[in-house]
């Protein structure tokens, strides 16, 4: 189902440019429990990739982003810009991980199942490889 976050606290600058976080007030806020799972993105923030812009939402420090909202079409392989998007992208794609699917903050009941799994992939990978049998449990 789509949520439209409610609130926005007032915006700040990012080294990339203008950018909003979603404010505390919203209905949509939620607290992050003490563990080492990333924090929920509630930060918005502007990509781009070649000559293609988007917006992402994306943790506070910006190391884990929700999928990429483009604003314009992929760049033709024809292109001059084509291989220097594919680049940018590759970069940019490596940080869709934990919130891989999402477009918009996972709802507090999403994230809670985000973590449960990570953490049970986390531990499955730990006893797989102290049995000397290394597996790759996230896609």
């Amino acid at each position: 189902s789509q949520r439209t976050p409610a609130l926005f606290s007032k915006h700040y600058l990012l080294s990339t440019g203008l950018g909003w976080t979603l404010s505390e007030d919203s209905p949509d806020w939620y607290e992050k429990d003490e563990c080492e799972f990333p924090y929920p993105p509630f930060h918005l923030q502007f990509v781009r990739a070649g000559s293609r812009r988007g917006w992402s939402w994306c943790t506070f420090n910006r190391v884990y982003l929700c999928e990429i909202n483009w604003l314009d079409p992929e760049p033709s392989s024809g292109s001059s810009d084509y291989e220097a998007y594919i680049e940018e992208l590759m970069r940019i794609e490596e940080r869709v991980n934990f919130y891989r699917g999402y477009y918009q903050p996972p709802s507090e009941e999403e994230y809670n199942h985000l973590s449960t799994a990570e953490e049970y992939h986390r531990l499955l990978r730990n006893l797989t490889e102290a049995l000397g049998n290394p597996v790759n449990m996230r896609t």
